[in-house]
Protein backbone atom coordinates (compact mmCIF):
# COMPACT_ATOMS: atom_id res chain seq x y z
CA UNK A 1 0.00 0.00 0.00
CA UNK A 2 2.74 2.15 1.09
CA UNK A 3 4.77 1.60 -2.11
CA UNK A 4 1.67 2.48 -4.47
CA UNK A 5 1.07 5.56 -2.68
CA UNK A 6 4.87 6.50 -3.13
CA UNK A 7 4.41 5.44 -6.83
CA UNK A 8 1.24 7.94 -6.69
CA UNK A 9 3.17 10.82 -5.49
CA UNK A 10 5.99 10.46 -7.56
CA UNK A 11 3.96 10.35 -10.92
CA UNK A 12 1.47 13.08 -9.53
CA UNK A 13 4.35 15.24 -9.06
CA UNK A 14 6.16 14.40 -12.43
CA UNK A 15 2.99 15.17 -14.28
CA UNK A 16 3.20 18.86 -12.46
CA UNK A 17 6.50 19.19 -13.54
CA UNK A 18 5.74 18.61 -16.88
CA UNK A 19 2.59 21.12 -16.88
CA UNK A 20 4.54 23.62 -14.86
CA UNK A 21 7.53 23.51 -17.11
CA UNK A 22 5.25 23.91 -20.31
CA UNK A 23 4.00 27.17 -18.82
CA UNK A 24 7.22 28.88 -17.44
CA UNK A 25 9.44 27.25 -20.08
CA UNK A 26 12.13 26.48 -17.45
CA UNK A 27 14.85 24.28 -19.46
CA UNK A 28 16.32 23.59 -15.58
CA UNK A 29 13.27 21.87 -14.59
CA UNK A 30 12.68 19.94 -17.91
CA UNK A 31 16.06 18.63 -17.09
CA UNK A 32 15.26 17.57 -13.48
CA UNK A 33 12.44 15.61 -15.44
CA UNK A 34 14.42 14.19 -17.37
CA UNK A 35 16.88 13.27 -14.36
CA UNK A 36 13.85 12.01 -12.71
CA UNK A 37 14.25 8.44 -12.65
CA UNK A 38 18.02 8.74 -11.93
CA UNK A 39 17.76 10.95 -8.93
CA UNK A 40 15.14 8.67 -7.50
CA UNK A 41 17.44 5.60 -7.81
CA UNK A 42 20.06 7.37 -6.03
CA UNK A 43 17.60 9.04 -3.41
CA UNK A 44 18.41 7.05 -0.45
CA UNK A 45 22.07 7.05 -1.02
CA UNK A 46 22.27 10.28 -1.15
CA UNK A 47 20.48 10.64 1.86
CA UNK A 48 22.56 8.20 3.52
CA UNK A 49 25.83 9.64 3.35
CA UNK A 50 24.11 13.37 3.75
CA UNK A 51 23.03 12.93 7.19
CA UNK A 52 26.23 10.99 8.17
CA UNK A 53 28.41 14.50 6.94
CA UNK A 54 25.10 17.19 8.12
CA UNK A 55 24.53 17.84 4.81
CA UNK A 56 21.30 18.89 2.67
CA UNK A 57 20.62 16.13 0.51
CA UNK A 58 18.64 18.28 -1.68
CA UNK A 59 22.05 20.34 -2.22
CA UNK A 60 24.01 17.58 -3.11
CA UNK A 61 21.46 16.17 -5.69
CA UNK A 62 21.85 19.67 -7.21
CA UNK A 63 25.70 19.10 -6.95
CA UNK A 64 25.35 16.18 -9.12
CA UNK A 65 22.82 16.92 -11.71
CA UNK A 66 25.32 19.99 -12.49
CA UNK A 67 28.50 17.83 -12.06
CA UNK A 68 27.42 14.68 -14.39
CA UNK A 69 23.99 15.04 -15.23
CA UNK A 70 24.18 11.45 -12.95
CA UNK A 71 25.97 9.73 -15.30
CA UNK A 72 27.81 7.17 -13.17
CA UNK A 73 30.35 6.83 -15.74
CA UNK A 74 31.26 10.45 -16.30
CA UNK A 75 35.05 11.98 -16.85
CA UNK A 76 35.77 15.24 -17.61
CA UNK A 77 38.76 16.18 -20.40
CA UNK A 78 40.90 17.05 -16.76
CA UNK A 79 40.34 13.83 -15.15
CA UNK A 80 37.49 14.28 -12.81
CA UNK A 81 34.98 11.12 -12.44
CA UNK A 82 31.83 9.78 -11.86
CA UNK A 83 28.86 11.24 -10.24
CA UNK A 84 29.99 13.98 -8.43
CA UNK A 85 33.35 14.78 -11.00
CA UNK A 86 36.16 13.96 -8.04
CA UNK A 87 39.53 14.75 -9.40
CA UNK A 88 42.02 11.67 -8.87
CA UNK A 89 43.87 14.02 -6.67
CA UNK A 90 41.31 14.70 -4.19
CA UNK A 91 39.62 11.27 -4.61
CA UNK A 92 42.38 9.62 -3.18
CA UNK A 93 43.09 12.46 -0.34
CA UNK A 94 39.32 11.08 0.33
CA UNK A 95 39.96 7.68 0.37
CA UNK A 96 38.07 6.78 -2.68
CA UNK A 97 39.62 3.88 -4.98
CA UNK A 98 37.13 3.62 -7.28
CA UNK A 99 35.47 7.17 -8.39
CA UNK A 100 33.12 5.18 -11.20
CA UNK A 101 31.33 3.55 -8.16
CA UNK A 102 28.80 5.68 -7.57
CA UNK A 103 28.37 4.97 -3.48
CA UNK A 104 32.28 5.88 -2.90
CA UNK A 105 31.58 8.82 -5.49
CA UNK A 106 28.83 9.89 -3.71
CA UNK A 107 30.55 8.91 0.04
CA UNK A 108 33.96 10.90 -1.06
CA UNK A 109 32.32 13.51 -2.39
CA UNK A 110 29.70 14.08 1.08
CA UNK A 111 32.84 14.34 2.85
CA UNK A 112 34.65 16.49 1.37
CA UNK A 113 31.64 18.85 1.33
CA UNK A 114 31.93 18.04 5.03
CA UNK A 115 35.27 19.49 4.89
CA UNK A 116 34.55 22.57 2.79
CA UNK A 117 31.22 23.22 5.01
CA UNK A 118 33.56 23.28 8.08
CA UNK A 119 35.91 26.31 6.27
CA UNK A 120 33.22 28.63 6.96
CA UNK A 121 31.51 28.64 10.10
CA UNK A 122 30.21 32.40 10.59
CA UNK A 123 28.74 32.90 7.19
CA UNK A 124 25.12 32.68 7.01
CA UNK A 125 23.59 29.36 5.74
CA UNK A 126 22.71 30.17 1.85
CA UNK A 127 25.72 32.36 1.61
CA UNK A 128 27.77 29.49 3.17
CA UNK A 129 26.14 27.31 0.08
CA UNK A 130 27.40 29.11 -2.27
CA UNK A 131 31.06 29.98 -0.78
CA UNK A 132 31.14 26.22 -0.33
CA UNK A 133 30.28 25.80 -4.46
CA UNK A 134 32.57 27.73 -5.24
CA UNK A 135 35.55 25.98 -2.80
CA UNK A 136 34.18 22.51 -4.19
CA UNK A 137 34.70 24.06 -8.10
CA UNK A 138 37.81 26.01 -7.94
CA UNK A 139 39.76 24.94 -4.87
CA UNK A 140 39.47 26.09 -1.17
CA UNK A 141 42.35 28.23 -1.90
CA UNK A 142 40.97 30.52 -4.18
CA UNK A 143 38.11 31.63 -2.31
CA UNK A 144 40.56 31.65 0.28
CA UNK A 145 42.68 34.44 -1.78
CA UNK A 146 39.60 36.31 -2.28
CA UNK A 147 38.00 36.38 1.15
CA UNK A 148 41.67 37.94 1.66
CA UNK A 149 41.26 40.55 -0.34
CA UNK A 150 37.84 41.44 0.94
CA UNK A 151 39.63 41.87 4.33
CA UNK A 152 42.18 44.14 2.08
CA UNK A 153 39.78 46.58 1.44
CA UNK A 154 38.20 46.73 5.04
CA UNK A 155 34.80 47.53 3.58
CA UNK A 156 32.95 44.55 3.25
CA UNK A 157 32.44 41.20 5.12
CA UNK A 158 34.79 38.66 4.19
CA UNK A 159 31.98 35.75 5.36
CA UNK A 160 29.41 37.18 2.81
CA UNK A 161 29.20 35.31 -0.36
CA UNK A 162 28.41 38.76 -2.32
CA UNK A 163 31.82 40.44 -1.88
CA UNK A 164 33.66 37.30 -2.14
CA UNK A 165 32.29 36.59 -5.46
CA UNK A 166 33.54 39.97 -6.63
CA UNK A 167 36.50 39.33 -5.09
CA UNK A 168 36.75 36.26 -7.23
CA UNK A 169 37.04 38.66 -10.25
CA UNK A 170 40.10 40.33 -8.98
CA UNK A 171 42.14 37.44 -9.06
CA UNK A 172 43.17 37.55 -12.32
CA UNK A 173 46.71 38.60 -13.67
CA UNK A 174 45.18 42.17 -14.92
CA UNK A 175 44.72 42.94 -10.99
CA UNK A 176 48.63 42.69 -9.99
CA UNK A 177 48.60 46.11 -8.80
CA UNK A 178 45.67 44.63 -5.73
CA UNK A 179 47.74 41.90 -5.49
CA UNK A 180 50.98 43.50 -4.62
CA UNK A 181 49.20 45.64 -1.95
CA UNK A 182 47.85 42.56 -0.51
CA UNK A 183 50.41 40.07 -0.84
CA UNK A 184 54.32 39.82 -0.32
CA UNK A 185 54.87 37.82 -3.27
CA UNK A 186 52.83 40.34 -5.36
CA UNK A 187 50.42 38.07 -6.28
CA UNK A 188 47.61 35.42 -4.79
CA UNK A 189 49.26 32.32 -2.82
CA UNK A 190 46.90 30.25 -5.14
CA UNK A 191 47.71 31.65 -8.28
CA UNK A 192 46.20 33.88 -10.67
CA UNK A 193 42.55 32.75 -11.52
CA UNK A 194 41.30 33.41 -14.66
CA UNK A 195 38.11 30.90 -14.43
CA UNK A 196 36.46 33.10 -12.66
CA UNK A 197 33.36 33.06 -15.18
CA UNK A 198 33.16 29.77 -14.93
CA UNK A 199 32.99 28.99 -11.30
CA UNK A 200 30.68 31.89 -10.66
CA UNK A 201 28.45 30.31 -12.97
CA UNK A 202 28.97 27.08 -11.52
CA UNK A 203 27.89 28.24 -8.35
CA UNK A 204 24.33 29.50 -9.56
CA UNK A 205 23.32 26.74 -11.54
CA UNK A 206 23.68 24.30 -8.60
CA UNK A 207 21.74 27.10 -6.20
CA UNK A 208 19.39 26.91 -8.79
CA UNK A 209 18.73 23.21 -9.24
CA UNK A 210 18.95 23.29 -5.30
CA UNK A 211 16.09 25.68 -5.09
CA UNK A 212 14.09 23.70 -7.93
CA UNK A 213 14.76 20.76 -6.02
CA UNK A 214 13.28 22.11 -2.81
CA UNK A 215 10.28 23.57 -4.35
CA UNK A 216 9.61 19.96 -5.92
CA UNK A 217 10.49 18.09 -2.87
CA UNK A 218 8.43 20.31 -0.58
CA UNK A 219 5.36 19.87 -3.19
CA UNK A 220 5.62 15.78 -2.56
CA UNK A 221 5.82 16.29 0.86
CA UNK A 222 2.15 18.30 1.04
CA UNK A 223 0.81 15.79 -1.65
Amino acid sequence: MLRKRTLFLIIITLVLIVLLSAVMSVPSDLRLLVLAPKILKYRGLIQQHAIIEGLDARLVCALIVQESGFDENAQSAVGAQGLTQLMPKTAKELGVRDSLDPEQNIAGAARHLNTLYRAFPKSPQEHRHRLVLASYNSGLGRVRDAQALVRHHKVEDPFLWEPVSRAIRQLTQKHEHIHREVWEIGKPPHGHFEGFNETLGYVERVMHYYERICFYDALLFFL
